[in-house]
């Protein structure tokens, strides 16, 4: 064996925690420190290290948080996040290091130099790294001029690929590469721009934080060195002048002597003040036209006059940066627009990616919790409110909003001696309350890409800037986009083995994931032809990846005896679009469970041998055998969508509607219209049922056969009977109940389940399921006691539900009942369940919009049934405190009706 291969097989044998660290011990030990007085930045980002290693940043992200924990590296916050191996650089350079977390950049320099120059032991407990910003105040309200400290001036001149700069402070901007993008490309071009730059004006609504991109741009002179480190930002808020020109023009260009009455001496201007800097001009439309015309000759030829002077002009170096929320071709002039070449418009809060508006979020919650000095816990209830919510003032109402809700969880964290500010949806202020329903369009984008379905809570700590930290926890996958597959298939996977879920069952959810994706987004696109046409194509991936795939499959499906619509071409040059960018970016792609694709998919998998194969000489791309799997799987999953039919369900059951409600409820429930149902009188012959059940089986089989669900008696021997007379695959599972219906129901709408798996799943479903009465055809079950379907609810409540957490409402709920039945000396039913949730989970959420039902004969309800409502008061109090909202009494006499329709309440004895 070669030293190289050697080397290749102890790197391929090494965990992924063990090659992170050895990759940022070489990294750290290349770095040259000969120029640490100067403004080379030290550190490794964890999406460059990744990418050395294969690996993804979010994994290489949580290894190296792991070493931390282990004492192994340093972390460097900031924007980005660096690390560097802690042992190495403490022994090379002669440190000693009691916190490995360092604030910034900064900071970590000023402890090298000062070890350098010292020559001692240097203890990093809380350095306060950043921009160090000084505002001084003039003596009006309107002005404020900062100025960056040449200690902290920036270090974005720093070249060098291999150790990552913080990165310029446009670029740390939110949204800098998503909604911004364009903006953050024109501020750099209007700041760099020779010899002085480009007269920038900034349009957009209130709160979207024109003043602080303004800020953003200035700091960024300094950092490019377009201005020097004490060049100064001076803001003016033209509005508050708007009504007194004069005072205005003497505050903007300053006044000589006897200009105006009361000018008894001379004064210089903010022009004057903003020499060798950018003078902001915030709420420009408030400038008078003659303050506009005035603004010509400086903007023009750098020349200005003070108020008063006739002959005399003065020479400065001024940018301006104008901001205003009304449209500039209306409420300006036209010479004073044509002055300003760069028109920069931010966007509204509403037009931000819900990505961005979350970043946004945990900022806020952080600054807070630094604020108050304290960790603040927040529900992600009051997440998903604030990702909701309708919020007409943008960022700074966001801000604002925030601010309240963290006064009121602060005053609660005073007054009851709390050990960490808990922030609830019962905190929440009416505006939120009011607006979060006025989003819908982003409810199933939320639930698709954040973490926000479970009941945990986020604690911001106020320590911890890096808000990637945050993302980890409230992003799903980072935040992929859809067309992202392997995102999706490998975080589902995982998801369910930590679960203990079979090879199999996973396959199963897996296939039906990308099955659902494909259907969700062809019913968004709608074409007006059945197949998606070319053009359509075209604006999503390029042409020659479709031409590549549509010449592919052609050629393949001829071999195979295949024949695929357009939809399934689009979908795979969707996916061969996302494999060439992850195999640009070095991201190591492979399938979790590559050999059983091989050995279950034999047919599709041969075909994405041969797929790989052209597409690699079409598009001149190496693509790794274990995308061969993926490939086989979408083939899978697409083909499952033109296969024959699903299997049907047949409820029948003794009694007056009794199969017929169980399947109403889980079509309601799922949507559909899958599950068919047979009542049985008590009076009714067994012979005619029969006949009738025949007849239902031979109307609704798709080819897969029907699983039959009985409740009890002869109706278990039916399966055999209707399979001889009818030759459709039947079977039958006894004991039904409407939980069992649903999950039923459910599982029979999969592409690729088989009448026996149906049968099985249904049957571990519950421990309560007993034998066979006859091994083939008939499943019994002695009783249904288990709750295997409260998951099922959840995941329907939550498709219902706009903000309120599904599993905290069921919970919470399924509590409550339990404890009013117990009152009752009533025992619970499974479909008192069902409606009793579903009710009083949308009947909280009505009631925090503020919207409670009336009842018409409130009073005489209340009299006839006064000890039913008492005991829904004592109970229902649990609910009052959680969500923090109140239950009238006429909220309560829909749920007094309720459980009128399963008992007789005016019996009830409590």
């Amino acid at each position: 064996m070669t030293e190289d291969s050697l080397k290749t097989g102890l790197k391929k044998s090494l965990k992924r925690k063990d090659r992170v660290y050895q990759k940022l011990k070489e990294l750290t030990e290349s770095l040259n420190l000969t120029d640490i007085d100067g403004n080379t930045t030290i550190g490794f980002e964890a999406s460059f290290i990744g990418r050395l290693v294969g690996v993804s940043r979010n994994n290489t992200s949580k290894e190296l948080n792991r070493l931390l924990k282990e004492g192994k590296v340093l972390k460097i916050k900031g924007k980005p996040v660096l690390y560097l191996d802690r042992v190495y650089a403490e022994s090379k350079w002669n440190l000693k290091i009691v916190n490995p977390v360092i604030e910034s950049c900064q900071a970590f320099r000023r402890i090298l130099i000062n070890t350098k120059n010292k020559g001692r032991e240097i203890t990093e407990n809380n350095a306060q790294g950043g921009s160090s910003i000084s505002y001084a105040e003039t003596n009006q309200k309107s002005e404020k001029i900062i100025k960056i400290s040449q200690e902290n001036k920036s270090t974005s001149d720093n070249k060098n690929n291999n150790s990552i700069s913080c990165g310029s402070v446009l670029d740390s901007i939110i949204g800098a590469n998503e909604s911004l993008k364009t903006q953050i490309e024109q501020a750099k071009a209007a700041i760099l721009y020779p010899p002085n730059g480009l007269h920038t004006l900034i349009v957009g609504p209130t709160g979207v934080g024109k003043t602080t991109f303004a800020e953003a741009m200035y700091r960024y002179a300094v950092e490019m060195k377009k201005m020097p480190p004490g060049a100064p930002f001076v803001v003016f808020n033209c509005a508050d002048y708007a009504e007194n020109p004069q005072l205005l023009m003497s505050q903007l260009f300053g006044h000589v002597k006897g200009a105006f009455t009361g000018a008894d001496r001379e004064k210089r201007g903010l022009v004057d003040s903003a020499d060798g800097g950018i003078l902001f001009l915030d709420e420009v439309h408030r400038l008078p036209p003659e303050g506009q015309e005035m603004m010509f000759l400086l903007m023009d030829k750098g020349i200005y006059r003070r108020l008063g002077e006739s002959e005399n002009t003065r020479k400065v170096r001024v940018l301006i940066i104008a901001a205003t929320t009304e449209e500039p071709e209306t409420a300006m002039l036209y010479t004073f627009l044509r002055r300003i070449p760069v028109v920069i418009r931010l966007p509204g809060l509403q037009e931000r990616t819900l990505q961005e508006r979350m970043t946004l979020i945990c900022r806020f919650f952080q600054e807070e919790s630094a604020r108050i000095k304290a960790p603040v816990r927040v529900s992600k209830e009051v997440i998903k409110a604030f990702m909701l919510y309708d919020c007409p003032g943008n960022i700074g109402q966001l801000k604002s909003d925030i601010q309240l809700i963290c006064a009121r969880a602060f005053l609660d964290y005073m007054t009851f001696k709390k050990d960490i500010v808990e922030v609830k949806l019962s905190q929440l202020s009416q505006r939120v309350r009011e607006g979060f329903f006025k989003i819908g369009d982003k409810r199933e984008e939320l639930i698709k890409n954040f973490n926000l379905s479970d009941s945990g809570d986020v604690i911001f700590d106020g320590q911890d800037t890096d808000l990637n930290n945050f993302q980890k926890i409230l992003f799903l996958d980072e935040y992929k986009t859809h067309e992202d597959f392997y995102g999706l298939i490998q975080t589902t996977w995982r998801k369910y083995a930590a679960e203990g879920l079979s090879d199999r069952q996973i396959r199963e959810k897996v296939d039906n994931q990308i099955k659902d994706y494909f259907d969700g987004f062809f019913s968004k696109i709608k074409p007006k032809d059945p197949d998606i046409d070319r053009e359509v194509l075209s604006k999503v991936v390029s042409s020659q990846v479709s031409e590549a795939v549509e010449e592919t499959l052609e050629e393949v499906c001829n071999e195979f005896g295949e024949n695929f619509n357009r939809n399934v071409i689009y979908g795979i040059a969707l996916h061969v679009g996302t494999l060439m960018e992850r195999l640009r970016m070095g991201t190591v792609i492979s399938h979790p469970d590559k050999e059983n694709v091989e050995s279950e998919h034999k047919k599709e998998y041969e075909m994405a041998k041969k797929i790989k194969k052209r597409l690699e000489e079409r598009l001149h791309i190496s693509i790794p055998d274990d995308e061969v799997a993926y490939l086989a799987m979408f083939l899978y999953a697409l083909k499952a969508g033109k296969s024959q039919g699903n299997i049907g369900v047949l409820v029948i059951a003794h009694g007056h509607a009794a199969a017929s409600t169980m399947a109403q409820v889980a079509n309601t429930l799922l949507g559909v219209d899958h599950a068919h149902a047979l009542d049985m009188p008590l009076d009714e012959k067994v012979e005619v049922i029969l006949n009738k059940a025949i007849e239902e089986v031979r109307k609704i089989d798709r080819g897969k056969g029907v699983l039959i669900l009985v409740d009890m008696g002869s109706l278990v021997t039916f399966s055999q009977i209707i399979t001889e007379k009818t030759g459709i695959p039947t079977r039958v599972v006894e004991m039904v109940s409407t939980p069992m219906v649903i999950e039923a129901t459910r599982k029979a709408l999969m592409p690729d389940m088989d009448i026996d798996t149906l049968v099985e799943d249904v049957k571990s479903l519950s421990p309560y399921i007993g034998k066979n009465q006859n091994p083939q055809d008939t499943t019994h079950v002695n009783e249904y006691g288990g709750r295997f379907f409260q998951g099922i609810l959840v995941d329907i409540l939550g498709k219902t539900l706009t903000f309120l957490n599904p599993q905290k409402a069921c919970s919470a709920l399924n509590d409550v009942l339990e404890k009013i039945l117990a009152d009752f000396g009533k025992k619970i039913d499974d479909d008192i369940i069902i409606k009793f949730l579903f009710h009083c989970s949308c009947m909280v959420e009505r009631l925090i919009k503020g919207e409670p039902l009336l009842y018409s004969h409130l009073e005489e309800l209340k009299k006839a049934r006064n000890n039913v409502f008492a005991v829904l008061r004592k109970h229902f109090e649990l609910i009052e405190e959680i969500f923090g909202i109140s239950i009238p009494d006429a909220e309560l006499a829909y749920v007094v009706e309720m459980f009128d329709t399963h008992f007789d309440t005016l019996a009830v004895k409590t």
